[in-house]
């Protein structure tokens, strides 16, 4: 049954949020959807209910208009905390995702990339490499058989909703999968249901890197007393917005943020933090996966500190991460050990061996393990899946300034191979990776160089897309952040 504006809420769902669309347009919402073409909302009433209603907006001039509503259903236990989504929980995931593939009997006649389901199509939910990810074969018993379910009517049309795996974020093992929109109109594990003519619309429609923002309204949505400026209409008010935001510390300890505007440039400053001056490093990162990007600072007296971002603006409380010695190493963050739910870090020693510590609880270090030796040449690395296969790689520049790739094989250890030499002349200050730079679903690196300009070098698959320089005079920055 397709619902207008206007209409009368169902009994018991007085909380619902029937104008999503108006909401977005006045910056009432709490996740970030990049300015996205479509964003479609699957809401419940609160995070135990599993009756959701779908809107679908369409962008309109500055804002966004409604163009159909209509209800379905989420995880049989409705919608788990942002960032807090896991296996067996059976709640759907709380957050604003990209949509860029779907699979099903048929192609209804999508421009997102389509796969039709044939006996041997598969969805990982074992442990590894095809972990959240479409593959064929026989499987194991937690791998999703899809052409079983797309005959009893579930995938007959199926969107894959990013969560839990790129373009969105690097495949956390055991942080759910098969996060779909799809056909059937039932309670799910994890997914969102809905007739197949609301599906088979979804997709008819859908564009890659369209979004869909789900959960409980009061985790999805603020206040009208909490509204930001005008020109925030569907943006974060986080400080920082998205990973492909430009960070600098100023001589003067000045923390700046130069946010990407999600079409291959970058937006006007904003200071963002002071008192900056002496970090060693900084990293962007969701340390608590919680959706809200968090700062990581290495200090010269040998600590790690984390600024946990907040979604309304500017950084909570700060935490020390990690103590002693750490201003010996060079280090970067993110999601290494893919079995792991929260990002690590990988830092090289004086000695030239590289580490990997685990962040067990998204708050302090604890633990070690050693991935690889003979690092001593190099200062500089970042973690990026490069050839786009959900597992995440190293990319590092040597003294030559040939940038190498280090592959690994999904748990965190070092392919037994010559290094590929994927770039020349990468004599870089800093390296980082980034998505959504140049629109939703896109990802890429952002290099600053010793003579100040600033690059920008679109990933594809295993290949290189043609750079760009999104910023010159930066050399003056104390640094550059990760």
């Amino acid at each position: 049954m397709l619902l207008t504006l206007g209409t009368v809420p169902p009994v018991g769902a007085a909380a619902q949020v029937y104008n999503a669309c108006a909401r977005l347009s006045a910056g009432q919402v709490q996740f970030n959807t990049y300015g996205a073409t479509r964003v479609t909302f699957a809401t419940a009433t609160d995070r135990n209910q599993t009756r959701v209603v779908i809107t679908g907006c369409v962008k309109s001039g500055a804002g966004y208009s409604t163009e159909w509503q209509t209800t379905g259903f989420a995880g049989s236990r409705g919608f788990s905390a942002p960032g807090q989504a896991w296996e067996d929980t059976y709640r759907s995931p709380t957050g604003s995702f990209t949509v860029t593939e779907a699979l099903g009997r048929r192609n209804p006649g999508t421009a997102l990339r389509y796969r039709a389901i044939n006996a041997s199509s598969r969805w990982g939910g074992e442990r590894g490499a095809t972990y959240n990810q479409y593959f064929e074969g026989r499987g194991g018993p937690a791998d999703e058989n899809l052409w079983t379910y797309m005959n009893q009517g579930y995938y007959e049309q199926a969107a894959v909703i990013n969560y839990n795996r790129l373009p969105d974020a690097s495949t956390v093992q055991g942080a759910s999968y098969a996060i779909f929109l799809h056909a059937g109109n039932v309670p799910s594990a994890g997914c969102i249901s809905t007739t197949l003519t609301t599906a088979t619309r979804f997709l008819r429609t859908g564009r890659p890197g369209d979004r869909i923002v789900m959960g409980a309204v009061g985790d999805v949505f603020r206040s009208a007393s909490r509204t930001g400026p005008a020109d925030t209409a569907g943006k974060s008010l986080a400080a920082i917005h998205s990973s492909s935001d430009a960070l600098g510390v100023a001589t003067d300890g000045t923390l700046w943020n130069y946010p990407a505007l999600g079409n291959g440039g970058l937006g006007q400053r904003a200071a963002i933090g002071n008192g900056w001056g002496t970090a060693s490093s900084v990293s962007k990162v969701d340390w608590n996966r919680d959706g809200t990007l968090d700062l990581l600072a290495q200090w010269p007296n040998g600590t790690l500190t984390v600024y946990p971002g907040r979604s309304t603006g500017g950084f909570g409380a700060a935490f020390t991460a990690g103590t002693g010695g750490w201003q010996q190493m060079a280090i970067t963050a993110g999601t290494w050990d893919t079995s792991r739910r929260y990002p690590g870090v990988l830092a090289r020693d004086a000695a030239g061996k590289l580490w990997l510590y685990d962040n067990p609880a998204g708050r302090g270090l604890a633990g070690r393990r050693l991935v690889g030796s003979g690092w001593g040449t190099q200062a500089n690395f970042t973690i990026a899946d490069w050839d786009n296969n959900g597992i995440p790689d190293l990319l590092a520049p040597g003294r030559d300034g040939v940038l190498r790739l280090y592959r690994q094989d999904g748990r965190g250890n070092f392919r037994s191979e010559a290094r590929p030499q994927i770039g020349t002349g990468w004599s870089a200050r800093t390296i980082s990776a980034s998505s959504s730079f140049q629109g939703a679903g896109t990802r890429g690196l952002t290099v600053l160089f010793h003579d100040g300009a600033v690059r920008y070098y679109p990933l594809g698959q295993g290949g290189w897309g043609t750079p760009s320089t999104i910023g010159k005079g930066w050399g003056g920055f104390r640094t550059f952040a990760r």
